[in-house]
């Protein structure tokens, strides 16, 4: 199964994520978010990174995760990688992810991503074996 993929839009980016778990697509998501802010280039983790998040709703949680990975983007400098998502129910979840300081040498191909948007945002949960997917639009 794919991880992820990009879904055409005019001025922003549309991710579909996908995984066996709710968690697993969340992480599948982180994973297309730093697709578009490192561009192609390959995240070699130095250190990890953990943090907890919740909201209230699972709507709510999938925008303020991913936010609050920009905003570790932002004010650290660091690209993330290999997301390990623990959902403890529909408003709350644990990261841990890999991190790396920002190399414009190697990053730089990518484009910042300022936001993400409730607008085409979508949650479906897996059944009768079919995986979960989430749908997020990137604000870039």
């Amino acid at each position: 199964m794919k991880r992820y993929e990009y879904i055409e839009h005019t001025a922003d980016i549309v991710a579909r994520a996908y995984g066996d778990s709710l968690g697993e697509a969340f992480a599948a998501a982180a994973d297309a978010m730093f697709g578009v802010i490192a561009g192609q280039s390959s995240v070699h983790a130095t250190k990890r990174v953990t943090l907890r998040v919740e909201s209230i709703d699972l709507a709510g949680l999938l925008v303020a995760f991913l936010s609050e990975l920009i905003v570790i983007n932002e004010t650290d400098s660091l690209v993330l990688t290999d997301f390990t998502v623990r959902l403890f129910d529909d408003t709350h979840l644990e990261v841990s992810a890999g991190a790396e300081a920002f190399d414009p040498g190697r990053h730089a191909e990518g484009m910042s991503v300022k936001g993400v948007s409730y607008h085409m945002l979508e949650i479906e949960r897996g059944s009768g074996g079919q995986p979960c997917m989430v749908q997020v639009l990137f604000d870039v």
